[in-house]
């Protein structure tokens, strides 16, 4: 019985001396995590993040993170009785894309075997357009899907638009594994964003869009991360 409880103790030893916080030697690790949206309660895209360790207590880090989304609107023509009619059918289409990308660093305090406490500042820059596809359709408004089937009506609208920002943000490593971490991030961010306009291509006729002004979020923009990562 001392036997299989010195083993025992012995295997838990040494999976926390594999388990401890890399330095020196392993100046480099990438992760990836999950970023929460708190205005709509759900996770957006994934994001990547690559850090350098230029001192046990100071990193600079590289983030990369794309979101694209796609919705498909069906308009159907009315029939003879008003019915709405499955042969005279219209869509609309809209594509969005957003890549932000950041640059910045993150200081690490005292750190224990395994968890690495840090704070981090980031400079955010970002760029994004979208794309509407009309086919045998005609809006009412700019609302979604408020439009009609008129024959023959097809466009293609593109917009662009352009942000810039700052993020401040605490989080942590925990090393469960040897160079093999997971952590969490909380972060507030300062983004502006600009329209940039863009043109639509009317039945062949091309119709330049104007500019629609600028947008700024604080607090709202608030992140948590899940993140797991590898240091090498």
């Amino acid at each position: 019985m001392k036997k299989i409880t010195f083993l025992v103790g012995a295997l838990a030893l040494s999976g926390t001396i594999l388990a401890q916080r890399p330095i020196d030697s392993n100046p480099f690790s990438l992760e990836g995590g999950l970023s929460l949206n708190n205005l709509t309660n759900t996770f957006t895209a994934p994001m990547i993040k690559f850090r350098y360790f230029a001192t046990d207590n100071f990193a600079a880090r590289l983030g990369f993170q794309h979101n694209y989304s796609q919705d498909v609107y069906n308009i159907y023509g009315l029939g003879s009785n008003f019915y709405p009619n499955v042969d005279s059918l219209g869509t609309q289409t809209l594509r969005s894309a957003t890549t932000w990308i950041s640059l910045g660093g993150s200081y690490h305090f005292s750190q224990m075997e395994r968890l690495s406490p840090y704070i981090a500042l980031d400079v955010l820059v970002g760029f994004g357009s979208q794309h509407e596809d009309w086919k045998d359709y005609s809006p009412n408004s700019g609302a979604p899907g408020d439009g009609d089937f008129v024959q023959g009506s097809n466009a293609e609208v593109v917009t662009k638009n352009n942000g810039f920002g700052l993020g401040l943000a605490a989080g942590f490593d925990y090393y469960f594994a040897e160079n093999v971490f997971i952590g969490a991030e909380l972060g507030l961010s300062l983004r502006s964003t600009v329209d940039k306009g863009g043109e639509m291509n009317l039945s062949g006729t091309t119709i330049q869009i104007n500019p629609q002004g600028n947008s700024i979020t604080f607090g709202n923009s608030a992140t948590a991360a899940i993140r797991m990562g590898w240091r090498f």
